[in-house]
């Protein structure tokens, strides 16, 4: 059952400067036994990927299941046997379609999902995007252990420009730029012609260049999760070991709009090019030397316009 929250987070929503925020929260049914993986919102729905244990073996499983917004079960969705034994994947949706992505790997097997049946199958292409919009294609570059990149491709001139980035690649596109979350600071990349010209290899020639065109635009003393744009304002998710805040991102501060009732962890985990974000949500008891105590995954919150959706694991 959805609940809006009161008391302590908001008195049903939260009026800003003319928006309306609200967080609401729901429960959704995941196996005792299994980790949760991966999720995508799709077509207005949730498509979530479990990592299960298997009886009487060390060997595990992938599967994945589709909700709606109220977190009530729609249907079972078909991996092929490669999909799911993989150790690393990714969801990604563009161009109105969902991909299922091997990471880390150097087969790099993409996976795409049927048009009206849940099946996923098999394609050619390994090089799917993570963002698009009128100017660039947004392609992800992550080699693990050897680092990553991120290369901006130009679609009415084919020229490829790239930076040394991290694997999680929370960007986003906003009026002012394309903006990185990473740590306490969230970047800019105001010009993408800016940043090193790319032989658009996929290769690790990052390791060898140095970073231009990426400029600081805010850095805090909070852990910046993430950014989001709504109706031209910029707005983070962000905490501390004391608690977890959403607010509204300022010149030289972030204006408190939202204290949850507790202190969460969160970790990018979906966008797609109309803003929907999801990030993984963590908890934990206290922190004793760096560590933290009772340390579990609760589920996962959906940034969905004007909506914070968080969705606890049973």
């Amino acid at each position: 059952m959805k609940n809006i929250i009161s008391a302590f987070l908001i008195l049903n929503s939260l009026f800003i400067y003319g928006q309306e925020f609200k967080i609401i929260t729901d429960t959704i049914n995941i196996p005792d036994n299994g980790r949760l993986v991966d999720v995508a919102f799709f077509k207005n729905e949730l498509y979530v990927m479990f990592d299960t244990k298997r009886r009487n073996t060390n060997g595990r499983f992938k599967s994945m299941k589709v909700f709606d917004l109220n977190a009530e079960f729609v249907e079972n969705v078909f991996l092929p046997e490669y999909a799911v034994s993989m150790f690393y994947c990714d969801l990604r949706v563009n161009n109105s379609q969902l991909y299922l992505k091997q990471e880390h790997s150097f087969s790099g097997k993409t996976f795409l999902l049927e048009n009206y049946v849940a099946d996923f199958n098999e394609i050619n292409n390994t090089r799917i995007n993570i963002f698009e919009d009128e100017n660039y294609i947004i392609y992800p570059n992550c080699n693990g252990e050897w680092g990553a990149s991120t290369i901006f491709k130009n679609k009415k001139t084919n020229l490829a420009y790239e930076f040394a980035s991290t694997c999680n690649y929370n960007i986003i596109g906003t009026d002012r730029g394309y903006l990185i979350t990473i740590g306490n600071e969230i970047k800019i990349i105001e010009n993408p012609e800016k940043l090193y010209k790319s032989d658009f290899k996929f290769d690790i020639s990052y390791s060898e260049k140095e970073n231009q065109g990426v400029k600081t635009l805010f850095t805090s003393d909070f852990k910046i999760y993430t950014t989001t744009e709504v109706n031209g304002n910029l707005y983070v998710l962000y905490g501390n070991e004391t608690n977890s805040y959403f607010g509204k991102l300022k010149t030289d501060r972030i204006e408190k709009l939202i204290e949850f009732d507790k202190p969460y962890k969160f970790s990018d985990w979906f966008k797609d090019d109309k803003g929907n974000q999801i990030l993984k949500m963590y908890s934990y008891d206290s922190i004793d030397y760096g560590l933290m105590e009772g340390y579990k995954n609760l589920g996962f919150i959906l940034i969905n316009g004007q909506n914070l959706r968080m969705y606890h694991r049973k």
